[in-house]
């Protein structure tokens, strides 16, 4: 488990701070992702307990700020020890996508 308390990240000119038990609180509240029925554009996802989570969902939910970016919400959540996995196939695996790596 990860030694860090707190994550911050910066939406707009306001600095947001999330926390392990706030992450759990957004989990306890939402719908756990459903590998029967996928989102087609979510690739991220967060460890929480024992269901995965979209990561963006998540931290929106722990946070209340919207328009959270993947590459942020995926960093933050590791940084707190959750464990972050990504969906992926063909180019992805082999090449990446910058707006989620980068």
């Amino acid at each position: 488990m990860s030694a860090v308390t707190q994550a911050a990240f910066t939406a707009g000119d306001v600095t947001h701070q999330l926390t392990a038990d706030t992450v759990r609180a957004a989990a306890a509240r939402l719908a756990p992702a459903d590998s029967a029925d996928p989102h087609p554009n979510r690739s991220w996802y967060g460890l929480v307990g024992t269901h995965l989570y979209y990561v963006v969902d998540l931290v929106e939910e722990a946070t209340g700020v919207r328009d959270v970016k993947v590459k942020t919400a995926r960093l933050r959540l590791a940084e707190l020890g959750f464990p972050v996995f990504a969906l992926a196939w063909n180019t992805l695996l082999t090449q990446g996508y910058p707006g989620h790596t980068g």
